[in-house]
C-alpha cells in the first residue's frame, strides 16, 4: 500500500468517527423496519470502520469479521454498509475520501457474501436476472468460485463481453455483477494496455495460448489496479470462453 492510500484511508476512518452518531441515525431513518434490527445495523457499521481502519495499516490484514451476525442474511447487512456510505459521503466527504469509502464497500460486500452465503447469493441473482448464463455446473461449483480470493472472470470470445464473475471480481472492477455481466471487458483496461489487450483477445479469438500476462485494470471511479492475469480457455454449452484468474501485482494507485 502506498503512503497516500494509506492516508485517505485514514482520513476515511476520521470521517467515519467524526459522523459515528449521525450515520447510525439517518440510516435507521432510511433502513426503518427492514432488516436487520438496529442494534445490528449500529454493530455491522463498527465492524465496517475497523475494517477500513485495518486497511489503512495494511490491506493485507483487513478482514471482515461477522462473527455473531451469522442470523442475518448477507443482503441486509449489505445494505446496511451501502446506506452508511450513501449517508457519510454526504456529510462533506471529500472526493478522495468519498471514492475510497467506495472502494471499501465494495470490499467489505464482497467479504460478507464469501462468509455468510454464497449459495443465498447465487438464488438473488437468479431472482434478479433469470436469463443470466452460468458455465458452472450446479451450486457446489458456484460456490467454490464465489469463495476464492482470487478475481475470476469468464470472457465470451464470441462477443468480448463479461460471462460471468465471482465477489472478488466485483472488489476489483468496484461494480456489481448486474453492471459487469453482457459488458465489454475491454471498457475496464486501462488505456495504455488497450493495444496489448486487443492483442491478446486476438490471439485467444484464434485459439492461441497466453501465458501469464500483467495488465492493469481501470476502475469506473478513476483508480487503477495493475493485476497479473493468468488465462485457460473453455468451449461450454456451445460457447468458446476464456477464463481469467487475476491478483493485484501491488496495491491500488491513484
Amino acid at each position: 500500500m502506498g503512503l497516500d492510500e494509506g492516508a485517505v484511508l485514514r482520513a476515511a476512518v476520521a470521517h467515519l468517527e467524526r459522523y459515528r452518531s449521525a450515520i447510525e441515525v439517518e440510516v435507521n431513518r432510511r433502513l426503518a423496519r427492514a432488516e436487520p434490527a438496529p442494534e445490528v445495523r449500529a454493530e455491522v457499521i463498527r465492524r465496517f470502520r475497523t475494517f477500513v481502519r485495518l486497511a489503512s495499516l495494511s490491506a493485507d490484514t483487513a478482514r471482515v469479521s461477522l462473527d455473531g451476525l451469522g442470523g442475518n442474511s448477507a443482503l441486509a447487512l449489505e445494505n446496511t454498509i451501502t446506506a452508511a456510505v450513501e449517508v457519510a459521503n454526504s456529510f462533506g466527504a471529500t472526493p478522495e475520501v468519498s471514492r475510497a469509502l467506495v472502494d471499501m464497500e465494495a470490499r467489505f460486500r464482497s467479504g460478507v457474501r464469501r462468509i455468510l452465503a454464497p449459495e443465498e447469493r447465487e438464488e438473488r441473482h437468479q431472482e434478479r436476472n433469470k436469463k443470466r448464463p452460468t458455465p458452472n455446473a450446479g451450486k457446489r461449483v458456484r460456490g467454490a468460485i464465489d469463495r476464492i480470493s482470487d478475481t475470476y472472470v469468464a470472457l465470451n470470445l464470441d462477443s468480448s463481453t463479461i460471462f460471468d464473475v465471482n465477489p472478488a471480481a466485483e472488489a476489483l472492477f468496484a461494480s456489481d455483477a448486474a453492471r459487469l455481466i453482457g459488458s465489454a471487458l475491454s471498457a475496464y483496461i486501462a488505456p495504455g494496455d488497450l493495444p496489448a489487450w486487443r492483442e491478446l483477445e486476438s490471439r485467444l479469438d484464434a485459439g492461441e495460448d497466453s501465458g501469464p500476462i500483467e495488465i492493469t485494470i481501470a476502475r469506473p471511479n478513476g483508480d487503477f489496479v495493475p493485476v497479473e492475469v493468468t488465462i485457460s480457455s473453455h468451449s461450454i454449452a456451445g460457447k468458446r470462453l476464456a477464463i481469467f484468474i487475476a491478483r493485484e501485482r501491488f496495491k491500488r494507485i491513484a
